[in-house]
């Protein structure tokens, strides 16, 4: 489905989250997650722990030394969570915020999936006007990489040092082949869907042996300097890969995509959705309530903005209708201006934020209800990386 970059910033996760996720308590032991990952051909799931929500992935199995014997309760990482409704934009900026790959999707304290950075960029792969974003300016550079005569217990040791999940194979200085966490960690690790009769659940092959060659991809996604955005982004989904690498002359490394580079475009649409909000009627002093004030109005715009993108301008007039001893009751009037006219909005009351409250709920309502009739969108899977 084709969808413009803002759209698709402005819309739901539910519409892109992944049909299938795990979920795992601390208590449960390395081994066990790895061989569930696995079996469902997942990277990445989400953790529960009474109130708290986090995430654990195949790369965070690099430094389990005994998988069999190892709760994940020293590994997963807590996080915030985002609900279905928010954006992909707000998911988004919570990923490349917390420097996370996934965040968990929870709704009424119970998670029901996972959002990662991998979801997203499938999803821009719908967004053909990305074909104009050159991807050259995004690469990460300098990019660490390894000679092919290296062994395997070096790449895990520089990507446990540098916090990477895929290495580059070089050959005379040309890319020839890349090493991932994921081909370390499912070679040298038995889960325990894997273990057989005799064999120690979850072991551990001594000091990961053996050169890159044996674990090595031999076909890593390489593009020229030319390349757009969504040359990248569609190469990444189509061939269920983490990340991409730039080269020149002789093929020669210039810098490596992942998506959270991918997703730039995406997050510069912040600043154009910061819309000017306009609040007039509140004194000089009035500065505190002033600043919550135009907090509530700007929530409240964020969300409605899925429904009209078109809005270009908001305000609130205040005025003070009476007084009763040192009360005082506001009547405040919303206009939220769009391209086909201003949707209007009323509320009146003594407590001031309150107002603000019952203004921007009933401002919402409003333009909700002024939503220009879509198509129905279609749930996507997401690929397998």
């Amino acid at each position: 489905m084709s969808a413009t970059l803002r759209e698709l910033a402005l819309t739901e996760i539910r519409e892109i989250i992944p049909n299938i996720f795990k979920v795992f308590s601390p208590d449960d032991t390395a081994s066990k997650v790895l061989g569930a990952l696995e079996e469902e051909g997942l990277y990445e799931a989400a953790v529960s722990l009474e109130d708290s929500v986090g995430i654990i992935t195949v790369r965070d199995m690099l430094g389990v030394d005994q998988p069999a014997q190892t709760k994940i309760e020293g590994i997963w990482r807590g996080t915030d969570s985002v609900s279905p409704d928010s954006t992909v934009l707000d998911a988004a900026e919570m990923l490349v915020r917390n420097n996370i790959r996934v965040v968990p999707v929870t709704e009424m304290k119970q998670i029901v999936g996972v959002i990662s950075q991998v979801d997203i960029v499938n999803a821009m792969c719908g967004a053909p006007e990305l074909s104009g974003h050159p991807a050259k300016e995004l690469i990460r550079s300098p990019v660490f990489s390894l000679d092919i005569d290296e062994k395997v217990s070096h790449a895990r040791r520089l990507m446990l040092e540098r916090g990477i999940s895929h290495v580059p194979i070089v050959e005379y200085g040309r890319l020839v082949g890349e090493v991932t966490a994921e081909d370390i960690v499912r070679t040298f690790i038995t889960p325990a869907s894997k273990a057989t009769t005799g064999e120690r659940v979850g072991r551990r092959t001594s000091r990961f042996p053996g050169n890159v060659t044996g674990v090595i991809d031999t076909n890593p996604l390489s593009v020229g300097q030319d390349a757009s955005v969504l040359d990248v982004a569609c190469g990444m989904r189509d061939r269920g890969k983490g990340a991409c690498f730039m080269v020149g002359e002789r093929g020669r490394i210039l810098g490596v995509l992942t998506p959270r580079e991918l997703m730039a475009p995406l997050l510069r649409l912040r600043a154009a959705r910061e819309l000017p909000i306009y609040i007039m009627g509140l004194s000089d002093e009035d500065f505190f309530e002033r600043g919550v004030a135009e907090e509530k109005v700007r929530r409240v715009v964020r969300r409605s903005m899925r429904y009209r993108p078109d809005i270009t301008e908001v305000s609130v007039n205040i005025k003070t209708s009476q007084t009763r001893g040192e009360r005082t009751r506001y009547e405040l009037t919303g206009r939220a201006l769009t391209k086909d006219g201003q949707i209007n909005a009323k509320a009146g009351g003594w407590d001031l934020l309150r107002v603000f409250d019952e203004l921007t709920s009933t401002l919402d309502k409003a333009i909700r209800r002024t939503k220009p009739e879509t198509p129905g969108r279609t749930r996507r899977r997401r690929s397998r990386r």
